[in-house]
């Protein structure tokens, strides 16, 4: 490289122990078709700076493309949603451990503990050992956690931050992990895995779960006016049976969920970390229902306006949107400019391979502006809570200016 009085970048590769603690690893290798490899290495550019806050909002199966017909709908092709106005953009490849194209518990598995794994698992490794999730991590640091779905609260990316189990399909288990884990905010559907058959739900063991959160102190609710009128720290909010009404038939919207959980997480001075999901783009993607995507997708980009208005004001929080996969291979074919229309083709109604977009805002976003993988997310959000050993082994490429 020559020399020329600019920044010049050196890439310096730590293995094992970066110097001053910036960054350790553990856990070795992932296997691939019975041969151990190494996981890939992270790459961060510039310093890790402190944060006390982190919120990571997910648009189930939103890619790209989703983003760009909402903003066309919504208003022309020349606006931004709110994740677009953020500063930092990467890019991230969703892979599982088995597969080119991921489940959302597989990938929501990476977005929770950094390891790669299966798809159809829900925060274990491959073999079936129990990762640490970000939330469980906050919890040990004294943060407050919460976690908001628009489907069942038990469902796969929910339940990867809030649990483990070896199949996404054990809802029940995974209830009894966020009572375990002693999630302080839960807002979503999914109620009938925390009561027992004898009312209404779908436990088999006959624990009523609710009452037991109720016990440990928790406000529990079914409605959304409740939700508003308590000022309990702590709140079970499950507001559905099962996943919540479409966003076109709900009173209430994803950013009025979002800002009754940061009202009482916020009161935590030690900080919080808060997971939002837009659950039904997938299922409208499922679908290949883009009307009812672009309805889903602008509710969700309303919880993201929260999120960005609480973190400019307050300074102190990361915020995170990014996608766990792309559902129904989205495309544009065509249009004009001066419409709020746009001729759309589905390739299929299942997930696809391609990578998502990662937008973000706040302390530690600089390291995110690059191509990465989902599980350098919640390694990166770890390293800003200070914790070095959180994740599997990773190699780190710093990019260092001199």
């Amino acid at each position: 490289m020559e020399r020329s009085g600019k920044l010049h970048i050196l890439v310096v590769l730590l293995v094992l122990l970066i110097p001053a603690g910036i960054c350790a690893n553990r856990g070795s290798a992932m296997a691939h078709n019975g041969v151990a490899e190494e996981y890939p290495p992270i790459y961060l550019r510039g310093q890790i700076e402190p944060t006390v806050n982190v919120i990571m909002l997910i648009p189930d199966g939103a890619g790209l493309t989703h983003r760009t017909l909402a903003r066309i709908v919504r208003s022309s092709a020349y606006s931004r949603l709110p994740s677009e106005k953020m500063w930092e953009v990467g890019i991230a490849d969703t892979h599982s451990a088995d597969a080119l194209v991921t489940d959302s518990a597989a990938a929501a598995t990476q977005l929770a503990t950094g390891y790669w794994t299966s798809n159809g698992m829900i925060s274990v490794t491959p073999d079936g050992t129990l990762a640490k999730t970000i939330l469980e991590l906050a919890k040990e640091q004294g943060k407050s956690a919460g976690l908001i779905a628009t489907s069942r609260i038990t469902h796969a990316t929910p339940a990867a931050f809030g649990g483990h189990c070896v199949a996404r399909e054990d809802e029940n288990e995974i209830a009894l992990w966020m009572l375990a884990n002693e999630v302080d905010v839960l807002i979503g559907g999914g109620r009938q895995h925390f009561l027992p058959h004898s009312d209404t739900g779908k436990r088999t063991d006959n624990l009523n779960l609710l009452s037991e959160f109720e016990k440990l102190g928790w406000a529990v609710t079914d409605s959304f006016d409740a939700l508003t009128t308590d000022g309990s720290a702590r709140i079970c909010g499950l507001l559905a049976n099962s996943h919540l009404p479409p966003a076109v038939n709900r009173e209430y919207t994803l950013q009025d969920l979002t800002n009754e959980a940061i009202r009482r997480l916020s009161t935590n001075p030690r900080g919080f970390f808060l997971m939002v999901e837009g659950s039904q783009i997938d299922f409208s993607a499922h679908m290949n229902d883009e009307v009812r995507a672009v309805e889903e997708l602008l509710d969700f980009e309303g919880a993201v306006a929260e999120a960005f208005e609480f973190a400019k004001a307050d300074g102190n929080t990361l915020v995170v949107v990014v996608a766990d996969h792309e559902t129904g291979g989205l495309a544009i074919v065509g249009g004009s400019t001066d419409s709020n229309e746009a001729e759309i083709a589905w390739a299929c109604n299942e997930h696809t391979g391609s990578p998502v977009v990662v937008y973000s805002y706040g302390p530690n976003s600089h390291l995110l502006g690059a191509h990465m993988y989902l599980a350098d997310i919640p390694a990166i959000i770890a390293l800003s809570w200070g914790e070095t050993q959180f994740g599997p082994e990773r190699k780190c490429l710093f990019l260092l200016s001199e």
